[in-house]
C-alpha cells in the first residue's frame, strides 16, 4: 500500500517539476486507479486485521484469499513458518524426500490427508500463499485480473454469498420501487430478491520435477528464483481460469460468464480489424458505475489494430466515405514513472494478456470491470516431495495442490431504466 501512495505521490511531483503544470487527463486517470487502489488494500487488511481477533472457535478457519489455514491448533496469522521464502521451504521438502533429515520447521505446516484418493503434504506458509495470490501491480508478468478482482475467504468446501438480483432498473432498481404516494394511498409493493453466489472449492493439482544438482545448491539466488518459478505458475493458473474458465468442474471465467455482453461487430467489418467504432460502442455499453474502475485488456496481436485507429468521415447521407482523420484513441504513458501501465485507451489502463484469444476472435478485446468479479480460497496451498518418480534422472518430484473458485458478482446482463443492455465485461463478436 505503501508502495502504491508512493507511485501516486511521484505523479503530483512530476508536474510540479514540469513548470508547476496541472495533471493530465491520463495523469488524473491515473490517480484515481491508484487511489481506488489503496482503499481496495484498506479494506483487505482490514478483513485479514478481524479475522486474526475473532475467535469462533474454528481455529482452521481461512484467514482470506490466498492464505493458507493454519493447521489446527494454531490460530489464523500470516507468518512465514520460519523459512525465508518459498523455495527455501521447497529446499527442505527435497531434504525430506532424501532421506537427509526431517526439518523441525515442516513439523507445524504437515497437513493430514482429507479423503482416501488425498494423500496429504506440507502447507506453504500462509506468508508465501498471500505472495501468490496478491503480489505485485496489475499488468506485472501478464497477472491482471488476479491482483484486481474481488477476494474472499471460503470456511467450507462450499459457500453461499448472498447478493442482490440487481440486472435490471427498469422497475425496481436493487429490487426495491420508490413511487409517490397519496396521504391516504396504498404503498406499491416489492420484494427483495436476493441470488445466491455458489462457490465450490475445486481441486487443482500439478506434478513438476526439479534437478537434484539445482535442489541441493543452497545460495539464496537459487532459492529466489525457485520461489519465483513457483510463484508465477500458480499465478498464470489462476488468471487462465478467471478469464477463461467454462464454470464445469472450475472458475467461471469472464469470457465464458452469461453476465458478459458482446456487441455487434459493424456492418461490413474486415475480418481481423478493431474499429473506432467498436471502442466507442464499448464504452457506452459498460455497466454504469464501472467506467471509474473498469480496464481494457487485450491479447497483445490488437495492438497494430488499437495503435492505428481511423474514424471514417461519410458524406451526408452516409453512403460514401469520404476522408478519414487520426483518433488518437491509444495513448501512450510517457510519465516514464515504473509500473504504469504502458498505454490507455479513453484514460483507462490498457492491459496486454496471452489469455484473452487473438486479433479477430471474440474477446480479444475486452473492457471489465475487475471488482465485479468474486474469487474464493477454501484449503491451504500443499505441497509434497519424492525423489523416486523421476529417480534416473536424478530429479525430484514435486505435488501441489490448491482449492479455489471464482465467477462474476452478477448473473446476467444489466437493464437500465433507459437504453440499451449493459455487461460488466464487454467483448465484440468474432471479426473472421
Amino acid at each position: 500500500m505503501k508502495i502504491l501512495a508512493g507511485m501516486r505521490k511521484k505523479l503530483y511531483d512530476l508536474s510540479k517539476i514540469e513548470d508547476t503544470r496541472s495533471l493530465s487527463d491520463v495523469e488524473l486517470a491515473e490517480v484515481e486507479r491508484l487511489e481506488n487502489e489503496i482503499v481496495k488494500r484498506k479494506e483487505f487488511l482490514e478483513k485479514q486485521r478481524q479475522l486474526d481477533v475473532a475467535d469462533d472457535g474454528d481455529e482452521s478457519q481461512d484467514i482470506g484469499i490466498g492464505l493458507a489455514a493454519p493447521p489446527k491448533g494454531k490460530k489464523g496469522k500470516v507468518d512465514n513458518g520460519g523459512f525465508e521464502n518459498a523455495g527455501e521451504f521447497m529446499q527442505a521438502l527435497y531434504r525430506k524426500s532424501r532421506g537427509e533429515g526431517f526439518d523441525d520447521r515442516l513439523r507445524k505446516l504437515q497437513v493430514a490427508a482429507v479423503s482416501n484418493s488425498d494423500t496429504g503434504g506440507f502447507a506453504v506458509p500462509t506468508q508465501f500463499v498471500q505472495r501468490a495470490f496478491d503480489n505485485g501491480p496489475a499488468g506485472e508478468n501478464g497477472i491482471v485480473l488476479l491482483n484486481l478482482c474481488d477476494k474472499v475467504p471460503m470456511t467450507s468446501d462450499k459457500m453461499t454469498a448472498p447478493g442482490l438480483q440487481n440486472n435490471s432498473h427498469a422497475v425496481a432498481p436493487f429490487g426495491i420501487a420508490w413511487s409517490q404516494v397519496s396521504e391516504n394511498g396504498d404503498i406499491p409493493e416489492t420484494d427483495v430478491e436476493l441470488r445466491a453466489i455458489q462457490l465450490e472449492a475445486y481441486k487443482s493439482a500439478c506434478l513438476f520435477y526439479a534437478s537434484n544438482e539445482w535442489l541441493a545448491d543452497s545460495a539464496p539466488f537459487m532459492r529466489n528464483r525457485l520461489s519465483e518459478i513457483f510463484n508465477n505458475s500458480l499465478r498464470w493458473y489462476i488468471e487462465n481460469k478467471i478469464i477463461t474458465g467454462t464454470g464445469v468442474g472450475m472458475p467461471k471465467g469472464a469470457l465464458n460468464a452469461a453476465a458478459t455482453l458482446q456487441i455487434n461487430k459493424e456492418t461490413g467489418q474486415a475480418a481481423d480489424t478493431i474499429m473506432t467504432e467498436n471502442i466507442l460502442k464499448m464504452w457506452a455499453r459498460l455497466l454504469p458505475g464501472s467506467h471509474s474502475r473498469a480496464i481494457w485488456m487485450a491479447n497483445q496481436t490488437c495492438f497494430p489494430e488499437l495503435a492505428a485507429l481511423k474514424l471514417i468521415i461519410k458524406n451526408v447521407a452516409g453512403t460514401e466515405n469520404v476522408g478519414g482523420s487520426f483518433v488518437p484513441l491509444l495513448q501512450i504513458n510517457n510519465s516514464g514513472i515504473a509500473g504504469q501501465p504502458a498505454t490507455s485507451i479513453l484514460g483507462r489502463p490498457l492491459h496486454f494478456s496471452e489469455h484473452l484469444p487473438v486479433l479477430g476472435d471474440a474477446g480479444d478485446l475486452i473492457l471489465i470491470d475487475p471488482l465485479l468479479y468474486v474469487l474464493g480460497d477454501r484449503q491451504q496451498l500443499v505441497l509434497d516431495a519424492s525423489p523416486h518418480f523421476k529417480f534416473n534422472q536424478d530429479k525430484t518430484t514435486f505435488r501441489g495442490k490448491a482449492r479455489f473458485d471464482g465467477e462474476p458478482a452478477l448473473s446476467s446482463t444489466f437493464t437500465p431504466k433507459n437504453g440499451d443492455t449493459c455487461g460488466w465485461c464487454v467483448k465484440i463478436q468474432a471479426r473472421t
